[in-house]
């Protein structure tokens, strides 16, 4: 029998090249929120019957990091969001929040979201 589950990720600090700025051609600070669901197994024996998250924690500090400078935060989450639904096929909706730390004085963060299915972003 199968289920809904739900996968997040919450306030991970990466570093990307992103921005318009000259000053944001290096890597700056992010914060990434990522919430994904889909369906599995409601009684998993293996993490093949789950959503893993460690490979996308390794793409998100390891591998996306090394990519070249991209000006816009909406291209990042369309990449993070191809990467999401190709990591697991089961994937059916995902949400990301996306937020430059430095950017504003009167605020904590400022930034991006998306929330999107598998059907509408792949149309």
């Amino acid at each position: 029998m199968n289920t809904t589950w739900t996968n997040k990720i919450e306030r991970m600090e990466i570093h990307l090249p992103v921005g318009i700025y000259a000053d944001e051609l290096e890597p700056q600070p992010l914060w990434i929120s990522i919430s994904t669901s889909g369906t599995a197994s409601a009684s998993p024996h293996s993490i093949d019957q789950c959503f893993d998250y460690e490979p996308l924690c390794h793409w998100l500090t390891h591998v996306w990091p090394g990519t070249t400078h991209t000006p816009l935060l909406e291209t990042r989450i369309n990449q993070l969001l191809s990467f999401v639904f190709g990591l697991n096929e089961r994937v059916s909706n995902v949400w990301i929040s996306m937020f430059k730390q430095r950017l504003s004085c009167q605020a904590v963060a400022v930034g991006m979201e998306r929330c999107t299915t598998r059907t509408v972003f792949e149309a």
